[in-house]
């Protein structure tokens, strides 16, 4: 359910920064469990694709819209399969969190290690909202 409405929301507002700052509030708040929000943020991640459809639907002449459009099915099908392979394989999913985790006490402890927390975003697994869930 939690990831049919970050895909939900990310399609109504065609952004996936709404449901990423959402989930750091809401977080620190104790009302979204970091589980929950991994699958928010996971299905905001399948939302994005819809931009791609919408580019593809403004694009003239019919190969310049036939190449928008397999580009953009080929990103909704990637999406797709690593959200299917992140929650077959529970250790996936799990060493996400933790190394979420494991980050955000890092941060808590020093505010100069919030920079080392932000700039190893593309070195960790998924997403960037998760440390300041915990």
């Amino acid at each position: 359910v939690s990831i049919f409405v970050g895909t939900a929301v990310t399609v109504m507002v065609k952004s996936i920064s709404v449901p990423a700052s959402l989930l750091v509030p809401l977080g620190r708040a104790g009302l979204l469990r970091p589980d929950r929000a991994f699958s928010v943020a996971t299905g905001a991640n399948i939302g994005t694709t819809v931009t791609g459809f919408l580019a593809a639907l403004a694009a003239c002449g019919p190969t310049n819209a036939m190449a928008g459009l397999q580009i953009a099915l080929v990103h909704l099908l990637f999406n797709l399969s690593v959200t299917l392979v992140v929650y077959s394989i529970s250790a996936i999913r799990n060493l996400s969190l933790s190394l979420s985790r494991s980050r955000a006490s890092l941060v808590v402890r020093s505010r100069r290690l919030t920079v080392y927390g932000l700039s190893c975003y593309p070195v960790q697994c998924r997403f960037c909202a998760l440390p300041s869930v915990e």
